[in-house]
Parts: structure tokens; C-alpha cells; sequence
């Protein structure tokens, strides 16, 4: 048999069938004529035949604060393109734009800055989005233990931030770091996610021990009453009409409903298990849940106080984000096992864009799903038109003259130190002052034992918890901490490889942010140089129960004991391991402005 003659027959049959299949090809393509529709009518989740499916410009923009890797993202709507990120520090959560806190979560931007929160480092990080850089920190005064900073002051020129770790709540002018600190009995207590009234009356914040929700006066900044609630709160947010509150009851599947005007709750609906987050539209008209137990997006009436709609998602949501004109909803889903193609030890989570368009073919649907850096938090969205174009010769003209925003002149003589001429680059750091490594899976005993000079401190953490909860130091010791991940696969989070992690926060922020993955332990050292009490925690999403994973570093001074008055945390407040040296004048607030603003007279309209 010759197959060189075989080989050349069947070449030359596919070379004729193929070139019928593009005459036909031509012959359909000309008597069926693709027609481009024009770029602001797409429908971008349908593929054309000669169209992209991606717009080459976005018409919104998506920021995350993208938790453990401590930058903000940078992502395209509707291409959900990852266009850059942006280093502020060391675990991201929540923030706010700059402007007003009209409207829904997006509030009203002006363009100009955001504001989010660092639960590593204990800061609040400004980030100037016009130039994609931070310009200053905000050196909260110590022991605070901030997670969330999301709720803006009418005016724009305060924010109220929640202490989870210490139980303390927080009112910062931005001007020049100033705050007010309130402590929150009883204990345990842990403030969450805030958000305020459009009026200026008051601050809404979650007590996720004391399952409630916290009512505040904006000014004078005081508490006035708890409102009771489902088990666990977690995202609370006041409707854009600024008559409700909407409050997830994470371990009672339900939304509260707290009527603003009676400050009580109003109504009580069934959404899904396992809630966290919600958003609503820019009208009031509808709020979108996420609920991580049943993988899906519940859709409510807040006229009708009904449950409508439900979506689901891949996999376990958490945090959520609306367009800024109601198109889109975007799911920040905690695990992605099984979706993308692994690329380390740790894998990704991701973005899941659905569809809002009730008219839509593809309303409900998932039109996109995007692998992302981190464990992100919040996000938000921004009309893309908001951020302007420096490198084009017209940066001189931005920063001395400013710009107009509609009919709102926006310029950036701000800040101490800062002018229209100087806008910092600043680059905070994410892990510093340490060393990290991983080693096969240490099954020594927890506990505390020492090797020469140092302390090593063998930590097992599981869902939820770690053993042992409380470790002592010395002040000044060599510290080795080897953490190990003992939890096992669990159908209840549909992930075979469950991540944990070690943050200590505050000082020791930057120098543990351990990751623990099953199989492997992750060994941290450092110095523990100040004294203090720190709380320590899971930085990644472990399950319905991440926040009760805590504990506390002792660092004792010779001769006593940390406690949360016991320690340096006057110097410690000042945060400069953050920033160069040649950069602390970034650096605002601080112990010196604790309880500095003058109350009654701090006007929030």
C-alpha cells in the first residue's frame, strides 16, 4: 500500500471541501450582510459575527478593595478587563468615594478621591482616582481595629468607620485626620459595616455580637439606641430615599427592614441562606442580596417588601457592586473551585457580571465571569466619564485650574502638604520587616516552645478558630510562627482546598498576613518590637463563620502585660513602617488628633 499516494488523495479532498466551505462562506456573508450597530447600542452580551464582544472603552468603572493582596482594583464595565491595580497597604475592605452620600451605595462622586479601609494595617488609605495613586494614610489612633470606613458625611467631609477588632466606633475629619473615638459596651462587641443617613442625622452601623443595629447621631457623634435584628447582621445600608435601612441577618436567612423615621423595624423578608451583602438600585426600587450558603443573588421589592427574583452564581458570594445606572450587578463570589486553571498555591476567586435589564434576553443571566487577585471586599462603581486624561499635555491644566464635573468645578487644593502643584505617588507597603516560607505540614503540638532565642508559636486554625487563641511574647523576642491549616473539605463550601490565614492587626499587620492552605504550613518571623494587645484574625473567607476566627497577640512589656492600655501605641499610631521615611508627611491623625473634633460644632450637611 502506498501512503504517500493515501495521504496526498485525502489532502486534496479537505483542501476541495475547504475551499467550497468559503465560497459558501462568501456567497452567505454577501447575501447576508453583517450590519455594525453603533457602540452605544450593543448588546455586549451577545456575540456578533463581526463584532467584538468587548468594548475597546468602558462606560463604568469597577474599584475592589482587593482584601489580602492590599490593592484596589481596577476593572472595565461591561469587559470586565482588569485594567490595573493600585498598592495601598496591607488587607483591604470597605470605602466610600468622595462627594456626597446621596443615592445608593455608589453615593454622588465628585471624582476626586476614595477612602478605604485597611484592616491589616489599622489605617484608611486616600487614593486620588484621577491620578490611580495614594496621596495620604490616615494613622487611626491605636488600639482601634478598623474594618469598615464606608460611610461618608453629607458634606464629604467626614467619615464614620467601624472598630470590629476593639468594639469602638469612629468619626474622622478628613481635613487633617481628627476623630472622634467611642467605646461600644457591652462586650463583646464588634461594630460592622456603617452607613449613614442622607439627612445628616444619623449613623447606621451593624453589632455583629450583639445582633443589632447601632443608631448614631452624625453631630454631635454619640449613640443613641440598638435596634434589634436577626442573628449576626452584616451589610447595612439606608435606601437612596432615605426613608429605610436594609440589614442582612446573615445566620437568620432574612433582610431586615429598619424604618428611619421610627427607628424600628418594619418588616422582616425571607431572601435565602447565609446573607451578607446587598445593594440597592439608585431608584430605591429594588435590593440585591447576596447569599453565600444557597450560591445565589436574591432580588427584593422595597415597595412591595417581597422577595422577587433569584439568581444563582459561582460559587459562595460575598461582597456585591451595582452599575451606576442599574445594568449591571456584579457578584464577589469567595470561592471559584473547578473554574479556572490553578497558577499557584492559592486559588483565585472571581467577579460574576449578571444582567439587570428586565428587558433584556439575558436578564438574570451571568454574561460574564473573570478570575481576580486577592479576596476583594467592597466594590463599587463609577461612571467612567468621572475620571479625566493626564497624559495628553494637559496635566498643568487639571492640577492648578481644575476641571468641571457638570456643573461641579472640581480642583485639588487639598490636605496638608498638598497643594494643586504636589500630588504624591505613594506606595505603602503590603508585607515588610519579616520573612515567610512554606514547609510540608507541621503536626507539632500548638502552643508556644522555644528554639535558641526564639519563640516558636505553633497556631492550628480550623473553621472557625484557632489553637491556641491567646499568645504571649515578650517585647523585644524573635518570633517564629508556623500556622497550620487542619480543616478539612466540607460539602457546605463546595471547596476541596478551604483557605485560612493569620493577620495580626495593626503594627503587626505587614508582618504576618500568613496564608494557610491545606497540606502545607506557612512559617512567618519577625521582631516583635512594640508592646501591645493585637487582635489577630482570618484575612481569607473561609465559610459562614470566618468572622468568629480570632484571637490575640500578647506582646508584654518587661516587667507587665499588653492589654488594650498597655502598650506603644502612641507610637505605633504613627504608622511610619508604612512609608519611606522621606514620605511620613503623608502621613495624617495619628494619637495626637484622638478626640480632637469639637462636637456639636462639626457640621455633617
Amino acid at each position: 500500500m502506498d501512503w504517500g499516494v493515501i495521504i496526498l488523495k485525502k489532502g486534496l479532498s479537505y483542501f476541495l471541501i475547504f475551499s467550497v466551505a468559503i465560497v459558501l462562506f462568501g456567497v452567505s456573508a454577501e447575501a447576508k450582510k453583517t450590519v455594525l450597530t453603533p457602540l452605544d447600542k450593543r448588546d455586549w452580551h451577545v456575540t456578533a459575527p463581526q463584532d467584538s464582544d468587548a468594548p475597546l472603552r468602558d462606560y463604568a468603572i469597577l474599584y475592589d478593595a482587593g482584601g489580602v493582596d492590599g490593592a484596589l482594583g481596577v476593572i472595565g464595565i461591561p469587559s470586565m478587563r482588569t485594567y490595573r491595580h493600585i498598592k495601598c497597604g496591607v488587607d483591604l475592605h470597605n470605602f466610600p468615594f468622595s462627594g456626597s452620600n446621596a443615592g445608593n451605595n455608589n453615593g454622588t462622586p465628585d471624582g476626586k478621591y476614595l477612602y478605604v479601609s485597611d484592616k491589616g494595617a489599622d489605617t484608611i488609605v486616600e487614593v486620588n482616582l484621577q491620578t490611580g495613586w495614594p496621596e495620604r494614610i490616615f494613622a487611626l489612633p491605636k488600639p482601634f481595629g478598623i474594618h469598615h470606613s464606608a460611610a461618608l458625611a453629607p458634606n464629604g467631609k467626614y467619615l464614620f468607620a467601624t472598630g470590629e477588632l476593639t468594639g469602638k466606633m469612629l468619626k474622622l475629619r478628613l481635613e487633617d485626620g481628627a476623630t472622634t473615638v467611642l467605646d461600644i459596651p457591652p462586650a463583646p462587641s464588634a461594630p460592622d459595616y456603617p452607613d449613614t443617613s442622607k439627612d445628616g442625622k444619623y449613623v447606621f452601623s451593624g453589632n455583629y455580637y450583639h445582633s443589632a443595629v447601632m443608631v448614631f447621631s452624625q453631630d454631635p457623634f454619640k449613640l443613641i439606641k440598638e435596634i434589634p435584628v436577626g442573628k449576626n447582621p452584616h451589610g447595612t445600608n439606608v435606601s437612596p430615599t432615605n426613608r429605610i435601612v436594609t440589614v442582612c441577618d446573615k445566620l437568620s436567612a432574612t433582610l431586615s427592614i429598619i424604618d428611619v423615621e421610627n427607628l424600628r423595624v418594619h418588616k422582616v423578608i425571607p431572601v435565602g441562606a447565609g446573607p451578607l451583602h446587598n445593594q440597592i438600585d439608585t431608584l430605591g426600587k429594588y435590593d440585591y442580596i447576596s447569599c453565600f450558603v444557597s450560591d445565589s443573588t436574591s432580588k427584593v421589592d422595597l415597595q412591595r417588601f417581597q422577595l422577587v427574583d433569584e439568581f444563582p452564581v459561582h460559587y459562595r458570594p460575598g461582597h456585591n457592586s451595582l452599575a451606576p445606572d442599574n445594568a449591571y450587578y456584579s457578584s464577589q463570589n469567595k470561592f471559584s473551585t473547578g473554574l479556572f486553571t490553578p497558577t499557584g498555591i492559592v486559588f483565585a476567586v472571581n467577579f460574576e457580571l449578571q444582567d439587570l435589564d428586565e428587558t433584556s434576553a439575558t436578564y438574570g443571566k451571568s454574561v460574564k465571569i473573570i478570575p481576580v487577585d486577592g479576596e476583594p471586599h467592597e466594590g463599587r462603581m463609577i461612571f467612567a466619564s468621572y475620571i479625566q486624561r493626564w497624559n495628553t499635555g494637559k496635566g498643568q491644566d487639571l492640577f492648578e485650574k481644575g476641571y468641571n464635573l457638570g456643573d461641579v468645578h472640581v480642583s485639588f487644593d487639598n490636605g496638608p502638604g498638598i497643594d494643586s502643584k504636589t500630588r504624591p505617588q505613594l506606595e505603602p507597603v503590603h508585607t515588610a520587616d519579616s520573612k515567610r516560607y512554606w514547609i510540608p505540614r507541621d503536626d507539632g503540638k500548638p502552643g508556644i516552645t522555644k528554639d535558641g532565642d526564639v519563640y516558636v508559636v505553633r497556631v492550628k486554625a480550623f473553621s472557625y478558630g484557632y489553637v491556641p487563641r491567646f499568645i504571649h511574647v515578650p517585647q523585644g523576642a524573635k518570633v517564629r510562627i508556623i500556622l497550620t491549616n487542619i480543616d478539612k473539605a466540607a460539602g457546605l463550601t463546595k471547596n476541596p482546598d478551604v483557605t485560612m490565614g493569620l493577620a495580626a492587626a495593626g503594627y503587626y499587620g505587614p508582618r504576618t498576613m500568613l496564608i494557610g492552605v491545606r497540606g502545607m504550613s506557612i512559617v512567618g518571623e519577625f521582631v516583635a518590637r512594640k508592646a501591645g494587645e493585637f487582635e489577630f484574625y482570618c484575612q481569607h473567607f473561609c465559610g459562614p463563620l470566618h468572622l468568629e476566627m480570632r484571637g490575640t497577640l500578647f506582646v508584654d512589656p518587661k516587667g507587665g502585660q499588653a492589654s488594650l492600655g498597655v502598650g506603644d501605641y502612641d507610637e505605633i499610631s504613627r504608622q511610619e513602617t508604612m512609608l519611606d521615611e522621606t514620605e511620613h508627611e503623608w502621613i495624617v491623625g495619628t494619637n495626637k488628633l484622638m478626640n480632637t473634633l469639637n462636637e456639636g460644632k462639626e457640621p455633617t450637611i
